[in-house]
């Protein structure tokens, strides 16, 4: 085992999935992506523990798709991803449910479907304000009707993509709801059991107007807000599962002026006492944290000494700081009284949430509790 673990709490994931399911009520279908190792979370564990509180799981691609198959998940998976020409038999062949999003795959996915003898399960993605993939809204009709009158296919949901719904400005969701509400209306007049999808997690938390039949919280599902937090049941009861934490792999002490790690970026005021953590950027624990992070110790909080290696970094104990090899250091979570949470950790690199959690690779082991 590598000495640096991220933890996930199964059970603040379960009750997380609970919490939600509440607050949407039992009419509204939960589709969790779990697309980038489920958020960093590790995709296998993620969804083995997710599966049955959720009606949906949905991936970026088709490897992550057969992944999900191959440890055996059985829910539906959408691929949420604009798919390549080379990705479209093994789309069709793993059954998975897949977005259409132009006229054009749409027509090489029928071709496939036709040459291969299966009917392809398909969610056509609209442009509502995004401008990333999805078919304009005043063209949404004509792909609505082509793929409902091609006999290759299943048309089984629509969605968009919220671009802005964890902001106080709340004009342009709107306007991006009442612009996915008309095409709804209209797919719904020609096929009246279509899955309508447009919320994200700020979308569930701060747009009810958004849930349509099914949400998609990704970030919520696994413990932190997008925007504001919510204070009323039951999303109050929503907590993050993820934990990163390390031991202590090496003690010594610097004089006054002596520097540490890669264009001597820390230099000791005073005799220093340093530790060595084994953990860095080749494990996507960021760069950026250098002199700024913080790592907790005997329930202490302590700043990264220097610039952050590709796998060790340094943590400034001061003076009078005490650890011992093999002790354990937290970089996000809970040790004792204290906590470094995963927001501060994204603020002080000056990104968000999600890209910090999906940045921990595979070299650092996930262990579920």
């Amino acid at each position: 085992m590598h000495p640096t673990t991220i933890i996930i709490d199964s059970e603040n994931l379960k009750n997380n999935l609970r919490a939600i399911r509440q607050s949407i009520g039992e009419k509204v279908k939960i589709c969790l992506p779990v697309k980038a190792n489920a958020y960093g979370h590790g995709i296998q564990g993620t969804s083995k523990i997710a599966e049955p509180f959720v009606d949906y799981l949905a991936v970026a691609c088709l490897k992550e798709g057969i992944f999900l198959r191959n440890i055996g998940i059985l829910k539906p998976i959408l691929v949420l991803g604009a798919i390549d020409e080379e990705e479209i038999p093994g789309l069709i062949k793993n059954n998975f449910e897949i977005t259409i999003s132009s006229l054009y795959k749409a027509k090489l996915v029928s071709d496939f479907c036709h040459k291969m003898g299966k009917i392809c399960k398909v969610h056509i993605k609209v442009d509502t304000g995004m401008n990333r993939i999805g078919i304009k809204a005043k063209n949404a009709p004509a792909l609505i009707d082509f793929i409902l009158s091609d006999k290759n296919f299943e048309l089984t949901g629509i969605y968009s993509h919220m671009a802005e719904s964890e902001i106080a400005d709340k004009s342009f969701t709107f306007s991006q709801i009442e612009a996915f509400r008309k095409i709804a209306v209209y797919t719904k007049s020609k096929k009246a059991d279509i899955i309508c999808h447009l919320a994200n997690s700020g979308g569930l938390c701060y747009f009810p107007e958004s849930y349509f039949d099914m949400i998609r919280p990704g970030i919520l599902s696994y413990g932190y807000f997008p925007g504001a937090k919510i204070t009323i049941a039951p999303l109050n009861q929503i907590k993050p599962c993820f934990t990163l934490k390390t031991k202590v792999v090496y003690f010594k002490t610097i004089e006054q002026g002596e520097s540490v790690s890669y264009n001597r970026r820390y230099k000791a005021d005073s005799l220093t006492r340093i530790v060595t953590l084994p953990i860095g950027y080749g494990d996507g624990y960021r760069r950026a944290l250098t002199n700024k992070g913080s790592a907790l110790i005997r329930n202490n909080k302590y700043t990264i000494a220097g610039t952050v290696c590709m796998d060790m970094t340094m943590v400034n104990l001061g003076s009078n700081g005490t650890a011992y090899v093999g002790e354990e250091a937290v970089l996000i979570g809970k040790q004792g009284s204290n906590e470094i949470t995963l927001e501060e950790v994204a603020e002080i690199c000056d990104t968000n949430c999600y890209e910090v959690l999906s940045g921990f690779n595979e070299r650092i082991p996930r262990v579920y509790i």
